[in-house]
């Protein structure tokens, strides 16, 4: 009876063991994702391995500051990060930016702009935070001001629009007109240019409205000039908001033509 007893004690004790080192794991586990000098990589091992679309053929270095000439595309304000959209010759880029109150970002569609930027590291959200890294905005200025900027000064006045979905946001709105005044700034159309070129006589006014084709929804601009009480067509454009891609409807061939 006396070594049952024993025996007993000592497989009691040995469970308790077992448990106190399962915790005492499980905490050190804790402490290592909390801790994040303990996932961090060392600099000097990721010195030189970083790319970037901005500059696709070199290595980059963490934190060194880079400089380079973008043409301005848009922000997006409504992810986990802030966003830059910027184009590098042919290439779409994007930077995480931060409100900088000396830096004020008054950028329109097309505007040359010189970025100041970094690699810098940011967190993923998800099951457990991922650090990762990626192009940060130090710093922008406009050096030049681009097709939509010069339209605005020529033609002088907003473009009226006609809403046949009354269900659009202000702000898609807002959007819509941006990408209409950047088509009308950037097309090669001979009428579109000479009613830039004469705003008493002529003016621009678009259509909104919403079409499913191939399963797939649009959002449709007509574009029509109004000259001498006389309205015309055009062009239509069609708007994929899934993919923020601007198509040019080409009539002649029934087909969808991307208009960058």
């Amino acid at each position: 009876m006396k070594k049952l007893i024993v025996i007993l004690m000592i497989s009691l004790f040995s469970c308790n063991g077992t448990k106190t080192d399962k915790k005492e794991t499980k905490n050190q586990k804790v402490d290592a994702i909390i801790n994040t000098d303990s996932i961090e990589p060392k600099t000097s091992d990721i010195s030189t391995n970083f790319k970037s679309s901005i500059r696709p053929n070199q290595k980059l270095s963490l934190d060194k500051v880079y400089i380079d000439t973008v043409q301005f595309m848009s922000f997006n304000n409504d992810s986990d990060y802030r966003l830059f959209f910027a184009r590098k010759k042919k290439e779409k880029v994007s930077l995480i930016y931060d409100l900088i109150s000396d830096n004020k970002f008054d950028f329109i569609r097309g505007d040359e702009i010189e970025i100041k930027w970094k690699m810098d590291s940011i967190w993923i959200a998800g099951d457990g935070e991922t650090l990762d890294f990626s192009e940060w905005l130090i710093r922008a200025e406009k050096i030049k001001e681009g097709e939509v900027s010069q339209f605005r000064k020529n033609y002088g006045k907003p473009i009226k629009y006609i809403n046949h979905h009354e269900s659009y946001s202000e702000s898609y709105l807002d959007h819509l007109n941006k990408l209409v005044e950047y088509y009308i700034a950037n097309s090669k159309q001979e009428l579109v240019k000479a009613h830039i070129n004469n705003p008493d006589k002529a003016e621009f006014i678009y259509s909104i409205d919403e079409r499913k084709e191939n399963e797939k929804t649009y959002t449709i601009l007509g574009v029509s000039s109004n000259f001498e009480s006389h309205t015309s067509i055009i062009q239509w454009l069609y708007y994929d908001l899934d993919k923020g891609i601007l198509y040019e409807y080409d009539l002649a061939n029934d087909k969808l033509i991307e208009f960058d």
